[in-house]
C-alpha cells in the first residue's frame, strides 16, 4: 500500500535498521518516490497515523492562500460498456463529474476587445431604434419565425448622440481596467488532468453519450464502429456511396434546393430565404450530416451487444436550414392532431381533469425503431394528401402547400451523411436528428389514428401520442374472453400501418409514461415522477466552471417541476428531499443548498397559486421589460471580477452617472426617449 511507504512528518524514517544493521536506503527511496507521486497528484502527502480530519486540516493549512479546496462528489459513476470493463478504473473520478462539467480555463479573461466591439454595436443599435421597431421587423415572416439572418450593419459614433459615445467610452475603459490576464487554478486535481490528457490521446477508447440522458459511458473504438455498422448494414435503409457518388449526389441536391428557392421565394419570405441561402453557402465545404449512436442502456444487453439508437446530425448538411423551415411549417399541423400534447405538464393538466370509470385500466405502447421504420414513399404520399385536403385549415400560417410538399421530398429523400471517411445515403426511413423528424413522425401515425380512434371509441376512454409513445385508458368489457379478443385486435390494428410495429404493455392500474408514473386511484389518475434505474444523477458539481446562476436555475427548475408533476404533496416532498440528498452527494453543501431550496419552494408556491390568465399577463410583462435592457456578452471565468463590479461601473458611468440625467430619460437623434437602463451579463 502507498500509505505504508509514506514518510511521517513526526518520525523521520531511519537510514539503518539498528537491530540487524541492514541498510534502509532502498525503503527510503521507495517512500520518497511514493510521497512525491502523491504530492504531485493531490498537492499534499497525508500522514497515515493521523485521522482523516487532521489530514484535511493539514492540507488546508499548507495550501497556498486563496487556493480553493475542490469538492469531491461521493456520487461518481459512469457506465463502462467495454467487454471485460477495460476502461481505466480512475476514469470514474473524471467522467463521474458528468458531461456538463466545465474545466476552468488556464487563464482568466484579459483583453475585452471582442466583447467591447460587440457591446458597442448592441448599445448603439438599442439607442438608434428606441421608440420604434427595428427595420428588420417590418418583414412579417421574421415576427413569427426564428429563421433570420442577423444584420451585419455596424453603426458608427455619427449615428448616436455625443452623450452615448462619452458614457460608453468611460464604461468600457473602466471595465477593461478590472480585467487582467493571469494564470488560473485548475478545478481538476493533477491526476484528473493527467487522466483527461491520456484519455484524449487514447485512440482505442471512446466516451459517447447514453440514450435518455443516463450519463457518460465508455466503449472501445472497434466496438463503437461495429455498433454503428449494425444499423448501416441494413441495406433496406442505407446504401454506401463512393466519394465520387457522394459528391455527385450533393451537387444534384444543391441544384434542387436552389431551384426550389427560386420558385417559392415569395412564399417562403425574404428573411427565411436569406437564412436558407446563408446556411447553404456555409455548409458547402462540408455538405454531409454526421452519423453517430446513443447507447440504450435502459434496454439492457441483448445477444451480447448493447442496443443503440442511430442519430444523424444534419447541422453541417445542405438540407439543415431547409429542414428548419419544414419544422416550422409542420409544427402547427402536428399540434392540430387529436392525440397531440406538448409535454408532461400539459398531459398532467389533462389527466387531472379526467374521471376514470371503475372498469378502466391503463396501457402504454412503444413503437419499435419508429424513425427507421417509417417508409419514406408512403409517408410522403399520405402526408401530402392530408396537407392538400386541409390546406384551408392551416392557411393562417401563410405557407404554400405545394412549397411545403416539395420541401418534404428534398429533406426526407436526401439524407446524405458520413461516418468517419465513409459516405452513406438513407434510402428508407427518417433520420433522427433531422429538425422536422418529430412532427413528421407524429403526423404520419396521426393519419392512422383518424380512423383508429373512432373505431375503438367504445374501448378507448383516453388516448394520447408523443412521437413513438402512446398512453391509453382501456375500458374492460364484462366478458373476459371478448375483452381479450378486442385487446388483441386493437394491437393488430395499430400495427397495420405501413410496417410500423407497436409493442403494448399489459393492461394494469399503474404505468410508466415519459417521466411520469401514472396510477388509477379512486376514480382519478394520480401522478408522480418516474426515474429510470440506470440514471446516475450526475448533477453539476459545485467546482465546475459554471456561473452561480446555473445552480440556482437547476434547483428552482427541478423543485417547480416536482411540485407541478406530483399529485400528492407527500410524494413531492419526498422527491424534493431526494433531490437535495443527490446534490449533497455531488459535493454541494447544506449551507449553500438550504436557502436556495427555501426560495425555490416559495417560487413554486407562487407559480402554482397563479391562474392561467395571471401567467399570461406575467409572461407579457416580462416580454415588455426585455426592451428595458442591453446585454453584455462575456465568457465566464470563476476568477474574473464579479458581476457586481461591472454593474457598479454601469450605473456610475452609463445608467445613472452622478450629476447627469438618467439614461432612460435621454433622447436619441430622432428625439425618441431611449427608455432602457438595465445591463444584463450573458455568458
Amino acid at each position: 500500500m502507498i500509505a505504508g511507504l509514506l514518510p511521517r512528518d513526526s518520525k523521520p524514517i531511519p537510514r539503518r535498521d539498528l537491530s540487524s544493521g541492514r541498510s534502509m536506503d532502498t525503503t527510503y527511496q521507495q517512500a520518497a518516490l511514493a510521497a512525491s507521486s502523491v504530492r504531485k497528484q493531490f498537492g499534499f502527502v497525508p500522514d497515515p497515523s493521523s485521522s482523516s480530519f487532521h489530514n484535511a486540516v493539514r492540507a488546508r493549512a499548507s495550501s497556498l492562500p486563496g487556493t480553493p479546496i475542490l469538492s469531491t462528489p461521493s456520487n461518481l459513476a459512469f457506465h463502462d460498456l467495454t467487454d471485460g470493463q477495460i476502461a481505466p478504473k480512475a476514469a470514474k473520478s473524471l467522467l463521474g463529474l458528468g458531461l456538463k462539467f466545465i474545466v476552468t480555463p488556464r487563464k482568466t479573461t484579459g483583453s475585452l476587445e471582442a466583447t467591447s466591439d460587440r457591446f458597442q454595436r448592441d448599445f448603439f443599435i438599442k439607442i438608434i431604434f428606441s421608440g420604434g421597431d427595428e427595420p428588420a421587423l417590418a418583414d412579417d415572416t421574421l415576427k413569427r419565425s426564428k429563421l433570420y439572418v442577423k444584420s451585419d450593419w455596424n453603426p458608427t459614433e455619427c449615428d448616436v448622440p455625443n452623450w452615448a459615445c462619452l458614457r460608453l467610452s468611460r464604461f468600457l475603459n473602466r471595465v477593461q481596467c478590472l480585467f487582467r490576464e493571469r494564470r488560473a487554478l485548475s478545478n481538476l486535481l493533477p491526476h484528473q488532468e493527467a487522466l483527461l490528457k491520456s484519455l484524449r490521446e487514447d485512440p482505442s477508447l471512446l466516451f459517447p453519450e447514453t440514450d435518455k440522458g443516463l450519463g457518460p459511458c465508455s466503449v472501445t473504438f472497434d466496438q463503437y464502429v461495429e455498433d454503428c455498422l449494425v444499423h448501416l448494414r441494413n441495406q433496406q435503409c442505407y446504401t454506401r456511396l463512393s466519394e465520387d457518388e457522394a459528391m455527385a449526389e450533393v451537387a444534384m441536391l444543391e441544384d434542387k434546393i436552389e431551384k426550389w428557392l427560386d420558385k417559392y421565394e415569395l412564399t417562403i419570405g425574404r428573411m427565411a430565404t436569406k437564412y436558407i441561402r446563408k446556411h447553404l453557402g456555409a455548409n458547402r465545404k462540408s455538405p454531409f450530416g454526421q452519423f453517430y449512436i446513443l447507447y440504450k442502456i435502459h434496454k439492457g444487453k441483448k445477444n451480447g451487444r448493447w442496443p443503440t439508437r442511430p442519430v444523424c446530425s444534419d447541422v453541417t448538411s445542405l438540407t439543415h436550414a431547409v429542414g428548419k423551415w419544414v419544422n416550422e411549417m409542420l409544427a402547427p399541423v402536428q399540434q392540430a392532431q387529436e392525440s397531440y400534447f406538448q409535454d408532461s405538464f400539459a398531459l398532467k393538466k389533462t389527466l387531472d381533469d379526467m374521471e376514470v370509470p371503475p372498469n378502466a385500466l391503463l396501457f402504454t405502447s412503444d413503437a419499435t425503431a419508429m424513425y427507421t421504420n417509417i417508409k419514406t414513399e408512403p409517408a410522403l404520399i399520405k402526408i401530402s394528401e392530408y396537407l392538400r385536403e386541409n390546406a384551408k385549415q392551416f392557411n393562417h400560417n401563410k405557407f404554400d402547400t405545394e412549397a411545403l410538399i416539395a420541401t418534404l421530398h428534398l429533406v426526407f429523400e436526401n439524407n446524405l451523411f458520413k461516418l468517419g471517411d465513409t459516405y452513406w445515403k438513407q434510402i428508407l426511413g427518417t433520420a433522427m436528428g433531422t429538425p422536422p423528424a418529430p412532427p413528421w413522425a407524429t403526423i404520419f401515425f396521426a393519419l392512422k389514428e383518424m380512423g383508429l380512434l373512432p373505431k375503438w371509441s367504445t374501448f378507448l376512454h383516453f388516448y394520447k401520442q408523443f412521437i413513438d409513445d402512446v398512453l391509453g385508458v382501456w375500458l374492460v368489457h364484462p366478458d373476459p374472453e371478448f375483452d381479450k379478443k378486442m385487446w388483441l385486435e386493437i394491437q393488430e390494428d395499430m400495427n397495420s400501418w405501413f410496417g410500423l410495429e407497436w409493442v403494448c404493455t399489459d393492461l394494469t392500474t399503474s404505468v410508466y409514461f415519459m417521466d411520469l408514473t401514472i396510477t388509477i386511484a379512486d376514480g382519478r389518475l394520480e401522478t408522480t415522477l418516474f426515474e429510470k434505474a440506470q440514471n446516475l444523477y450526475l448533477y453539476i458539481p459545485p467546482h465546475s466552471s459554471h456561473p452561480r446562476g446555473v445552480f440556482t436555475g437547476l434547483i428552482f427548475g427541478q423543485v417547480l417541476r416536482i411540485r407541478r408533476l406530483c399529485s400528492k404533496q407527500s410524494d413531492a416532498g419526498g422527491q424534493i428531499k431526494q433531490f437535495f440528498t443527490r446534490l449533497l452527494a455531488r459535493g454541494h453543501t447544506r449551507e449553500f443548498l438550504q436557502p436556495l431550496f427555501k426560495r425555490a419552494e416559495e417560487n413554486a408556491a407562487n407559480y402554482l397559486s397563479r391562474s392561467t390568465e395571471e401567467h399570461d399577463r406575467l409572461r407579457m410583462s416580462k416580454e415588455a421589460k426585455s426592451s428595458d435592457q442591453v446585454f453584455f456578452h462575456l465568457q465566464f471565468h470563476p476568477n474574473d471580477p464579479p458581476s457586481r463590479d461591472i454593474q457598479n461601473l454601469w450605473r456610475e458611468h452609463v445608467s445613472h452617472p452622478p450629476g447627469e440625467a438618467p439614461l432612460n430619460t435621454l433622447n436619441n437623434l430622432n428625439k425618441c426617449e431611449v427608455g432602457f437602463s438595465k445591463l444584463l451579463e450573458q455568458v
